[in-house]
């Protein structure tokens, strides 16, 4: 009975089957046509869309990354810009500075720093091709920063304040008492050799005194920021603020016209 219902439904099917070809196959030319498209679209259309949103993916994808790389090359020039302008700034401070000097001051430029022979220095590009000698004062437009320690044929290396062997001649500006201004722990800078009771006060200006003869008298060297008058000993314990950043040292002055027959404390 189920196989003579199944042939009776194959029979039926197929009889369907042929006449609905032969009532397309005896339509109109025109309407075979319009049928024909109907039936292409409805088939092809979805393939159609989904290569279309590929398309349009891909598309967005590469105008994504060209973006992304012009952002990316705009900011590169934007900082590229600002770091000329600091560094033009730089150096028109330090062109000024030069200029209103009263010395023969050489600009040079730090190339190094921390050398295992001498922690507390600072190497620079000129040395004896640029008439660098021994000894010679080295600052920056905003104070004493050290002096010479050595000096190669192209290179020399700058003891800084912060080295414990370094001693120079200083006075309290205001109050024009005079004392030593060293680092004792290669950190703090302090004047010392002040006794107990002289008029040194916080915020005053600490300039070389010119007794050492290689410091010039007048340069700063830094700011006070702590006197004080300890319980026991005679001297008070006088904390500066050096007038330079040492951390942040780009490019310094050498002073070419200091006394060369006289040595600083070192």
């Amino acid at each position: 009975m189920s196989k003579r219902h199944e042939s009776g439904t194959g029979i039926w099917v197929w009889t369907g089957a042929l006449l609905i070809a032969l009532l397309l196959y005896g339509l109109p030319k025109l309407y075979k046509n319009d049928l024909s498209a109907v039936v292409r679209n409805g088939l092809y259309s979805p393939f159609v869309w989904v290569d279309a949103q590929y398309k349009l993916m891909r598309n967005n994808l590469f105008r994504y990354i060209i973006t992304k790389r012009e952002l990316a090359e705009a900011k590169e020039k934007i900082e590229q810009l600002q770091e000329f302008r600091v560094e033009n700034q730089r150096l028109r401070t330090l062109l000024d500075f030069k200029n209103r000097s009263a010395h023969n001051l050489l600009l040079v430029e730090v190339i190094g720093s921390g050398e295992y022979r001498y922690p507390s220095a600072l190497l620079i590009s000129a040395g004896k091709n640029k008439g660098i000698e021994l000894d010679a004062p080295v600052l920056t437009a905003d104070g004493v920063v050290g002096k010479i320690k050595s000096v190669g044929k192209t290179t020399s290396v700058v003891q800084i304040l912060r080295d414990p062997s370094l001693h120079i001649a200083a006075m309290d500006r205001r109050s024009r008492i005079v004392g030593i201004l060293e680092s004792r722990d290669g950190k703090n800078l302090v004047f010392s050799q002040v006794p107990i009771g002289e008029n040194v006060a916080e915020g005053d200006k600490i300039i070389t005194s010119g007794l050492g003869k290689i410091f010039p008298k007048g340069l700063l060297i830094g700011y006070v920021v702590s006197a004080l008058d300890p319980p026991a000993g005679i001297f008070k314990k006088i904390i500066v603020q050096p007038a330079a950043n040492l951390n942040k040292l780009e490019e310094l002055f050498v002073l070419m016209d200091f006394d060369k027959d006289t040595t600083e404390n070192n």
